[in-house]
């Protein structure tokens, strides 16, 4: 899976780091050089990386993608796991990942979605969904009194069977429709549509950044604020949540 690829590769990155550093750096050796000589590094093997100062001295994050590690100024150490800050109990890993989701959500067009937008909200929610998916079936039951809450709704492809399946392909003939809103409500109910395939429909690609997302099951949402929440919620429930992060 490309997820898996992107964590195994930014594990090498650090771990080629810690070994072209290892025995290279004296006692005495000014943090600022060590500390370009990493960054550069990271910048060449891996373009796409994002690498920031830590909120621990001596310290760098790694991103790719939704994926993050630390590596230490001098590229001696790496460290897997996420970070706390023990003051305000704030899992500093979960922040970054966080906000590389909502930037990477950024760069998916919402015509590509299926979105049901109340006249007015204050929420949105992207949702990685799947039509067979029991407890998709069952948010999707309430998604009027979802829209009531004021919360946009917005609905990525995520097929867990994959590719050149049933469930596939029922995504497509939802995207496919004249009337996708339609469509949607009524493949969720159980009901067979008949629409034919059509040209650049967004599956694969939805199928795609839910893999980026490290999403393992449906559904599961992402808020304004780039929290992952995985399963089923009530309307309530679901906006006290929002609510909380502002």
């Amino acid at each position: 899976m490309k997820n898996s690829i992107k964590i195994s590769l930014l594990l090498f990155v650090l771990t080629f780091l810690s070994d072209l550093s290892s025995g290279e750096v004296e006692e005495n050796n000014e943090n600022t050089s060590s500390s370009i000589g990493v960054v550069e590094e990271l910048s060449k093997i891996m373009p796409e990386a994002t690498v920031l100062e830590s909120e621990i001295p001596g310290i760098y994050s790694v991103s790719i993608g939704t994926s993050v590690g630390y590596v230490s100024k001098d590229g001696k150490y790496i460290l897997r796991g996420d970070i706390y800050d023990m003051e305000t109990s704030e899992n500093l890993t979960e922040r970054l990942r966080a906000e590389s989701r909502v930037n990477l959500l950024k760069q998916i067009d919402e015509q590509s979605m299926v979105i049901f937008t109340p006249d007015d909200f204050d929420h949105t929610v992207t949702i990685f969904t799947d039509i067979d998916c029991g407890y998709c079936r069952k948010f999707h039951n309430q998604i009027k009194q979802v829209m009531d809450q004021g919360i946009r709704v917005r609905y990525m492809f995520f097929p867990r069977t994959g590719p050149d399946t049933e469930s596939w392909d029922k995504a497509k003939q939802v995207w496919c429709s004249d009337d996708r809103l339609k469509a949607m409500t009524r493949a969720k109910k159980g009901t067979s549509l008949t629409s034919q395939n059509c040209l650049d429909d967004p599956v694969n690609t939805h199928y795609r950044t839910g893999l980026e997302f490290n999403v393992r099951g449906t559904p599961t949402m992402i808020t304004d604020a780039g929290e992952m929440i995985v399963g089923y919620m009530e309307a309530e429930s679901l906006k006290a949540q929002l609510d909380s992060q502002f």
